[in-house]
């Protein structure tokens, strides 16, 4: 709760400060808030899709390919890479709930309060 709180309180001083910038335009508040918003989702999203392993296959991928043109030029002695080290590896994230949570709500409060002023 505390991270979700923190990228709340750096949304809120951002768009303030370009909101000030712009020498307090009607909307510009709103404009930063919901593109702080959208980085944040996207992150998040990234994140997730990281956790869950929808990677793997490809730095598999890339790292058999890798490890044949090694083994063509005779740099790499025979090793095998087993597929299952990589589809079972996951990743963890300390931010990913934080940023997907702050990012969904900062978006879509931005976007219904704009609904209702214009």
């Amino acid at each position: 709760m505390k991270k979700f709180q923190k990228l709340i309180f750096i949304n809120l001083i951002l768009s303030f400060l370009y909101y000030a910038m712009n020498s307090f335009e009607r909307f510009s508040f709103i404009n930063a808030s919901f593109i702080i918003g959208m980085i944040y989702l996207t992150f998040g999203v990234f994140f997730y899709v990281t956790e869950q392993g929808f990677f793997n296959l490809t730095i598999y991928a890339y790292n058999k390919i890798s490890n044949q043109l090694r083994r063509s030029r005779g740099i790499l002695s025979e090793s095998n890479i087993s597929i299952d080290e990589y589809i079972c590896k996951r990743y963890q994230f300390s931010n990913t709930s934080s940023l997907l949570s702050s990012g969904l709500i900062i978006s879509a409060s931005t976007l219904f309060i704009s609904f209702l002023i214009y």
